[in-house]
């Protein structure tokens, strides 16, 4: 974490900028020509007018501190406005100099203040607080000014600090020549230019960007009035191909704008159709072969529509604490009977007690419990029978005992002949993967509906497993709630599927991770970031050939085989083969992600959470690399959780922590090949662990402009999000914001101690958006107005820096 604000100078607009009347040529014309004034009826929303600004100042509080746990050096904050009646008169005795020093330009163009007031209005036609400024003048005047004004001096100053707040967000100059914008002054003088800049460079430069600067005013004006929110919106723009036009805020634009919402568009930014996907002529995944990192339990080659064979062709048994515990493992054993001393082979008695005929769900309880005895008066299966035996029709449920169970049944106890060697467990801090066919892993999880796994159930800190999840289902049984049963008619139909028609692909399972010593340095990333598609509709794991992000637990999987029913939950029992990662992937350390390619679809859902429901079943047609995998990637990293301290989630260090998670789950895996796909993703971490939305989507921007990936973000019917987003990213964009720079904005703004993350897009609007040339800081008026924040406390969290 650096000690200093981003080299392209972040900035936090002061009052002596808003007050600062413009004498740019552009806004000299614009004011000797003014347009007719709209009539307006009502006042637009405080929030959005001068005071907002002037609020920004006193958001903080108190003086600051520095962390000795965190080794964070934090940023000072703004005192109290009102702390004492001596600050005030200073402000209102610098205010006065500065009104003073323009009073000859206001007696010169005093026919024209209304117009003027007026113009602006019409100029930015939406923005807010522009149409109430005359009303109630003389209120404000004396809180920024401390003394009486006669009323056209308070329409002046109204006008000019309207002027000043616009202009305090208007965006970064980019030119060649350093130092060469000319700064707004409160009396005529000549501004001090950098050595070695002559006058006639200075005007030629100025001449050259006065376009492009207008440009970027508008852009960031229009951005902050967005995202800022108004009583009165008017149509979103929705547009693709939006991003770059000077006249994209027009009346005629939003016409368009307007007409393609109504149409039923709902998405912004870049077409998804057109961001990079795995595909046959871009297959961006590696490929399968047997390597010390690579465990494959099929033989290679695969044949297209066939099912794998196993290897190595028998079973061959590993007992270790580096491989699955099989339950048909012969050094399984379990105890003959109660309180006797003999023990036998479990799997002996799990083949026995499967074996016979089931017709309710007794009947499959008393065979659990019989190679799980010591769990006899705990584990009960009341879920599953409500659902089975009154839920279901009478044709389903007869269905199900005497086809689906049995194939079942036939499926778990193949298990030495069709996984024929234990998998590897992924262990924490090492990057391995794990091939399995489709056949395998039904197999496993059909083991894991009877609850076969030992080992697997017991709990506490010092148990074997007790940093995996559990894989046993018998917790999804015992509950009678509306989702946990809607689960299990995911599950059942999975099972329908693969006993009905062997299933012939291969799923690949890839712990990545990251040696912290290997992971970017953020804050001097000179990427640009990436490509945009955002959208209020549509699910992540309907975009066929991109990265697909799993809101996960850091135990994989989360409460997916308990009550838990959200992202990540919902993902697996659509398809089911990833809840068999949970079977052999420990908890997620920091730097770390799960990375599965191939899993099919089964199932399709509708609501969320309580509102869960399995709505049928589905053909999942995504095509096969050439190893039988589905061009599927799902990418599973887990979020912080802010549940009790959501302030906290704006300090640098978990930034950090976040950035370096997404960067695990994005990378680029070893051997992939061809243009990296982009990431559909959306609010990760942003439900239950109370992550904020705006903060963890520029995080995963940030990540994929660092890697090289476009990002299509889904909101879940958030049309605000998307709107802002959307927004937010243009004026970055248009602003040629690196990735460094953002990392470094976000972490100066986490580093004030009041920081609660509700000003996090206006600061950055600030601070990305407000130029400042080298000379500024030499400059006298600089002085003055650093002198005027001082009094008022309210100065920039951080001084600009070249």
């Amino acid at each position: 974490m650096c000690e200093c604000p981003p080299k392209k100078k972040l900035r936090q607009s002061t009052l002596m900028d808003m007050f600062t009347p413009s004498t740019s040529k552009k806004t000299r014309d614009r004011m000797d020509n003014p347009p007719t004034p709209p009539i307006t009826t009502e006042s637009e929303p405080e929030s959005q007018n001068i005071e907002s600004s002037i609020e920004l100042m006193k958001l903080g509080s108190g003086s600051s501190q520095n962390s000795m746990e965190e080794n964070i050096e934090m940023m000072d904050t703004d005192t109290n406005i009102e702390d004492s009646e001596e600050d005030n008169k200073g402000a209102g005795d610098l205010t006065k100099r500065g009104n003073d020093e323009s009073r000859e330009e206001e007696e010169k163009n005093g026919s024209t203040r209304e117009k003027k007031l007026g113009q602006r209005s019409s100029e930015y036609t939406d923005h807010p607080g522009v149409s109430g400024l005359a009303e109630g003048s003389s209120k404000k005047k004396k809180r920024y000014s401390g003394e009486n004004h006669n009323d056209d001096d308070s329409d002046m100053l109204t006008v000019r600090g309207e002027e000043r707040r616009m202009q305090a967000a208007s965006p970064r100059g980019k030119s060649n020549a350093k130092g060469s914008t000319p700064k707004k002054s409160l009396k005529k003088h000549t501004p001090k230019k950098t050595p070695g800049k002559s006058p006639a460079k200075d005007r030629e430069h100025r001449k050259s960007s006065g376009e492009a600067t207008e440009r970027r005013r508008i852009l960031a004006e229009a951005a902050e009035r967005r995202m800022g929110g108004r009583s009165n919106p008017s149509p979103e723009p929705n547009e693709a191909d939006f991003a770059c036009s000077p006249d994209m805020f027009d009346d005629e634009f939003e016409d368009e704008l307007q007409q393609a919402e109504e149409s039923g568009v709902t998405w912004r930014g870049t077409p998804v159709s057109s961001l990079p996907f795995i595909s046959t002529a871009n297959l961006n995944i590696p490929p399968v072969f047997v390597a010390p990192n690579h465990t494959v339990l099929v033989q290679l080659p695969v044949t297209p529509d066939v099912c794998p064979a196993p290897q190595p062709p028998t079973y061959s048994d590993i007992w270790d604490q580096f491989h699955v515990r099989m339950p048909c493992s012969p050094k399984s054993l379990y105890p003959l009977g109660k309180g006797s001393d003999t023990v036998i082979p479990r799997w002996s008695i799990i083949c026995k007690s499967l074996s016979r005929k089931m017709e309710c769900v007794e009947d499959l309880q008393r065979a659990i419990l019989e190679y799980n005895s010591r769990y006899a008066a705990k584990w009960k299966f009341r879920g599953l029978q409500m659902l089975l035996e009154e839920e279901f029709e009478e044709e389903e449920q007869e269905f199900f005992f005497q086809n689906t169970l049995p194939a079942m049944v036939r499926l778990a106890l193949n298990l030495p002949k069709i996984v024929t060697q234990p998998p590897p467990l992924l262990t924490s801090q090492t990057t391995h993967s794990i091939t399995l066919s489709q056949l395998q892993i039904a197999s496993l999880l059909a083991n894991a509906f009877f609850c076969t796994f030992p080992r697997r159930n017991a709990k506490g800190s010092e148990t074997e497993y007790a940093s995996y999840p559990d894989i046993n289902f018998n917790r999804l049984f015992y509950p009678r709630e509306k989702r946990s049963m809607e689960k299990i008619k995911c599950l059942i139909n999975y099972f329908r599927r693969v006993t009905s028609k062997e299933p012939v692909g291969t799923v690949t399972f890839t712990r990545q991770y990251i040696n912290p010593q290997n992971m970017p340095s953020w804050e001097t990333c000179s990427k640009p970031l990436p490509k945009l598609h955002v959208d209020t509709k549509g699910l992540i794991e309907e975009q066929m050939g991109l990265l697909q992000v799993d809101f996960a637990n850091k135990y994989v999987g989360g409460g997916v085989l308990s009550l838990g029913c959200v992202q990540e939950e919902i993902r697996f029992v659509l398809s089911p083969e990833l809840i068999v990662s949970r079977l052999f992937t420990q908890v997620l350390d920091k730097t770390e992600a799960l990375i599965v390619i191939g899993a099919e679809q089964f199932n399709k859902g509708v609501g969320y959470a309580s509102n869960f429901r399995w709505a049928g079943s589905h053909k999942d047609t995504t095509p096969r690399d050439p190893w039988g995998r589905r061009m599927c990637q799902v990418t599973a990293i887990d979020a912080l959780h802010f549940t009790k301290q959501p302030k906290i989630q704006y300090r640098p260090n978990f930034i950090l922590r976040e950035l370096n998670k997404a960067y695990a789950g994005f990378q680029v895996m070893e051997g992939s090949s061809g243009t990296p796909v982009a990431v559909a993703t959306g609010n990760w971490g942003c439900g239950a662990f109370k992550g904020d939305s705006r903060l963890k989507s520029l995080i995963q921007l940030a990540v994929c402009g660092y890697i090289g990936r476009d990002v299509a973000y889904f909101t879940f019917g958030d049309q605000k999000l998307r709107n802002d987003l959307s927004t937010m990213h243009i004026f970055l964009t248009e602003n040629n914001v690196t990735v460094g720079e953002l990392v470094q904005v976000l972490n100066h703004h986490g580093l004030r101690d009041w920081v609660d993350g509700s000003d996090l897009s206006h600061y950055i609007y600030h601070n990305l958006g407000a130029y400042d040339s080298e000379t500024d800081n030499d400059t006298e008026e600089s002085k003055v107005g650093m002198q005027f924040c001082l009094l008022i406390g309210g100065c920039p969290p951080h001084p600009p820096v070249n």
